[in-house]
């Protein structure tokens, strides 16, 4: 996953981000990859993004109680992320599993609705769901449709800050 520690801060040129307003994606871990690509991606426009943390999708778990633990904790650590004040919008990697489009599982709607409680900007990438069509538009989500442009607008006008020193008039 993208180390937020490593990103430079595109006003001071140093690795200072523990002001820098974020994006946080949210997703299927079967989508763990493309998660981190996208990170990648908005790192490029000077856009912070945070990914989940590393999860072993492969791992295997000794007993049903001890996944239920991990699960848990993965997803508490992940919705602090989602809940913190630096976090100003969510980007949802909502692409087709299992044959179905614009997939969003249980984890992601918590997350988007935790978001959307919070007044976060909501982002999906691929399409609104039929599933959650009604809700999803009432939150006033955005549907990307596939480009990253909109989000990163949207982060430059919020984060935007003028750099240019005043100029007094000469008298």
């Amino acid at each position: 996953m993208a180390n937020a520690a490593s990103l430079v801060t595109p006003w001071t040129g140093k690795n200072d981000i523990s002001f820098k307003q974020r994006f946080v994606v949210c997703g299927s871990m079967a989508f763990a990859r493309r998660m981190d690509e996208i990170c990648s991606r908005l790192a490029e426009q000077d856009v912070l993004a945070i990914a989940p943390d590393d999860v072993d999708t492969g791992a295997e778990f000794s007993d049903q109680k001890y996944y239920q633990r991990f699960k848990k904790e993965v997803s508490r650590r992940h919705i602090k992320k989602v809940r913190d004040p630096r976090t100003i919008g969510i980007v949802v990697a909502n692409y087709e599993k299992y044959g179905t489009p614009s997939y969003i599982g249980a984890n992601t709607f918590a997350e988007i609705a935790i978001a959307f409680a919070d007044n976060k900007a909501i982002f999906l990438l691929d399409g609104i769901p039929a599933n959650y069509s009604d809700e999803l538009s009432a939150w006033g989500v955005h549907d990307l449709r596939g480009s990253l442009d909109p989000l990163v607008f949207r982060y430059r006008d919020r984060c935007r800050k003028d750099l240019s020193q005043l100029r007094l008039p000469c008298f």
